[in-house]
């Protein structure tokens, strides 16, 4: 199945679970969104996948966003190298981690990202991170694609 087709089915989940849960309009239009593009996840293990290219792309400006919101406090900076030059060090240290994990620790393909466990570790991340609302739209999308892909096993 290709992406646009994950995307679909996932927003439309996505849809139907915030008009069951009576949500406002914002909140609805969040949620499909979000799940929509969660519903790529799973295969960020590979590296042709449109959600993997959108990530990379991505990440470089989490990875800022995350460094320049810190405002270099003592969790993020590298102490003794000045403000600029710690933030400059944290962020190439971010992504060069993310870049390492893709080439050398990636799963393969439509292992582990694949499974129940990794959707709802999904959930539980997402629910950490953003709160309930879109633990939900992310764990509604993950499992659409799962359920397109005819991929419910547990491990």
């Amino acid at each position: 199945m290709n992406w646009r087709s994950h995307i679909l089915i996932g927003a439309i989940l996505g849809l139907a679970a915030a008009l069951l849960l009576g949500e406002e309009l914002f909140p609805i239009i969040i949620i499909t969104a979000f799940s929509g593009l969660c519903a790529l996840a799973p295969d960020l293990d590979h590296d042709s996948s449109k959600g993997r290219q959108w990530l990379d792309v991505a990440f470089v400006g989490i990875a800022f966003m995350a460094v320049y919101g810190s405002a270099c406090g003592a969790d993020v900076c590298v102490p003794g190298l000045g403000s600029a030059g710690s933030m400059a060090v944290t962020f190439l240290a971010m992504a060069g981690a993310y870049f390492l994990f893709f080439r050398f620790l990636k799963p393969r393909h439509r292992g582990i990202t694949h499974t129940l466990v990794a959707c709802f570790g999904f959930g539980v991340l997402l629910y950490l991170l953003a709160g309930s609302m879109l633990a939900l739209a992310g764990l509604v999308g993950y499992a659409s694609h799962l359920i397109a892909d005819n991929e419910l096993k547990l491990i």
